[in-house]
């Protein structure tokens, strides 16, 4: 799940929000927008920096959608920072994640690790892995059934211990399932870290 840097959305109105996030309807003026996706938010005034909001879902006609492309519009749920000082015909533009080394680098294969969800959508989460400042991504559609009575469907700021998949991909693929978890810790390469 690959963001794109050239995604740009129009504020049509502030629904409802405050210094964390809330709630917009917007257009998409450029690039394809998905759940994770971080953006730029215009500095209330100068002696403020910008903020990098995260949109955390898309709601289109009442349902959760998957993207959202140009010319259409939608309800966004943005996180991360304030949107008080958003108005109409704001424009947000697409925010860089920041530069570090390689990912394999700094997680491997069957490394267990601590997250905290960014961002929830019908295809899985993504999230932030602590200690490591590195994207990460659970798969909800490999494994739908990953949450159940006992443990709920995650939400944006959960935080859920997890085992990494594939640390070759970008971001990193993970899993919170148990029987992932505890698969890794009987291989051997578990035992290396």
């Amino acid at each position: 799940m690959s963001h794109e840097l050239s995604c740009a959305l129009q504020i049509y109105a502030v629904e409802h929000g405050d210094d964390h996030g809330g709630v917009c309807v917007v257009r998409c003026i450029g690039g394809i927008v998905r759940a994770g996706q971080p953006f730029l938010s215009p500095a209330a005034s100068e002696s403020v920096s910008t903020t990098a909001l995260t949109v955390t879902g898309i709601e289109r006609y009442g349902r959760e959608a998957a993207f959202l492309e140009p010319p259409h519009s939608a309800r966004v749920t943005l996180s991360g920072g304030p949107i008080t000082g958003l108005t109409r015909g704001t424009v947000l533009s697409a925010a860089l994640w920041p530069a570090g080394p390689p990912v394999s680098t700094q997680l491997v294969n069957d490394q267990e690790a601590d997250v905290v969800v960014t961002a929830v959508a019908s295809v899985g989460s993504s999230v932030e892995v602590a200690g490591v400042d590195v994207a990460g991504f659970i798969d909800q559609v490999k494994h739908p059934s990953w949450w159940s009575a006992e443990v709920p469907r995650p939400r944006v700021g959960d935080q859920l211990h997890v085992v990494v998949l594939d640390d070759s991909r970008d971001p990193v693929r993970l899993s919170a399932l148990r029987s992932d978890i505890e698969s890794a810790r009987r291989r051997p390469s578990h035992r290396r870290q």
